[in-house]
């Protein structure tokens, strides 16, 4: 991990590997690491920088809410004084909202774009999750997480985990960032509907058929609204990103390849 200082701020980030550069958003209560799984199963070579939220991994912890605006614009920033002016941005869940409007706002950066469970709205039933896992948090960050695995795998997937549970839990829920609340919050206030229209970036959705948290229409809806985007829906719960994290590998490497 390596932090860099902008503007007085402390900024978290990860670079891995070497060949076409990626700009990569992890989601809330994650770090950079929350992308292991699918960049080391990627068939083909990119360099690999993963953008921390303030309170997350490096980042120094926000001292007022989260502008969705400011954080893209200093992940840009990041960006090119790594040297790279252009760039794929790829994004999950809440790092998703964040990469579609990176490429909403970015043009003469981004080079594609590829949304992981993502949404342009936060409808009433994310809010009152949205709300639920700020309170779990609150009380016990292990509560939260048994929660976050019962909810967020597919039936097949806790059949994998259920014999390891108890070792599974405190293990993830140790990884709840301390920015969490903050990303939570941001959360609520979600709403890029108007942005889609402005992505030009070649675009890659993909969805959760099974996502109880970003329901599959939320992709679906992405889709439709942003010309000439392909729609790729898995068999997975929220949590796709670990359940499968090489079939999202796969997906990413071949649209970043035909451009």
């Amino acid at each position: 991990m390596s932090n860099w200082v902008r503007n007085g701020k402390k900024i978290g980030y990860s670079v891995h590997g070497a060949g076409v550069p990626i700009l990569a958003f992890h989601g809330t209560t994650q770090n950079a690491d929350a992308w292991n799984q699918v960049r080391e199963a990627c068939p083909t070579s990119f360099q690999w920088v993963t953008f921390e939220f303030p309170g997350s991994g490096e980042s120094a912890m926000p001292t007022a809410p989260i502008e969705l605006d400011i954080m893209i614009d200093d992940a840009v920033a990041l960006m090119h004084e790594l040297g790279h002016q252009k760039f794929h941005v790829v994004g999950y869940s809440l790092g998703a909202v964040a990469a579609l409007q990176c490429a909403a706002t970015q043009h003469e950066s981004v080079l594609s774009i590829t949304s992981l469970c993502g949404w342009s709205v936060s409808d009433a039933r994310m809010k009152i999750t949205f709300d639920l896992w700020r309170r779990l948090i609150a009380i016990d960050s292990e509560l939260f997480m048994r929660y976050a695995l019962a909810d967020g795998y597919t039936a097949a997937g806790l059949e994998a985990l259920e014999p390891m549970i108890d070792m599974v839990v405190p293990m993830a829920a140790s990884t709840v960032q301390p920015g969490s609340d903050a990303h939570l919050e941001l959360d609520l206030r979600i709403n890029i509907e108007d942005s889609l229209a402005h992505i030009t970036a070649p675009c890659l959705v993909i969805g959760g058929l099974e996502d109880r948290w970003v329901d599959i229409s939320k992709s679906r809806h992405i889709a439709q609204s942003i010309p000439g985007s392909q729609l790729l829906e898995l068999p997975a719960g929220h949590l796709v990103i670990g359940e499968c994290a090489s079939d999202v590998a796969t997906a990413i490497s071949r649209h970043i390849s035909q451009i």
